[in-house]
């Protein structure tokens, strides 16, 4: 019996576009990163934020270790990875997130 409860609320979890083990453990895991030759860093992260779904964000680190932090989305959807793009020249950074949803950020 204890086996079919924790199966359905597995199941449940993966049915709302959560993965149980953030929820107990609110691991904060990179699912983009990049170094660019100019010297910046850029990672997003996401998180269970304990609230309402995850959250999402960019932390960038210039090349005299400034550094920034983004919200891209604080209740967005469990994603394993998020596509990148850098435009260096204009300092902008583009992001695709779940629904195909587009997030631009100057740095």
């Amino acid at each position: 019996m204890f086996f079919f409860i924790l199966g359905a609320l597995w199941a449940l979890g993966l049915w709302i576009g959560v993965w149980l083990p953030d929820v107990v453990f609110a691991p904060k895991t990179t699912i983009a990163f990049t170094n660019l030759l100019s010297g910046y860093t850029f990672r997003v992260i996401q998180y269970w934020n304990r609230c309402d779904f995850y959250s999402t964000a960019l932390h960038v680190i210039a090349p005299d270790g400034r550094e920034q932090s983004h919200t891209l989305d604080g209740d967005d959807s469990k994603s394993w990875k998020v596509p990148m793009s850098i435009d260096e020249s204009n300092k902008i950074a583009s992001f695709t997130l779940g629904g195909g949803r587009l997030k631009v950020v100057r740095y």
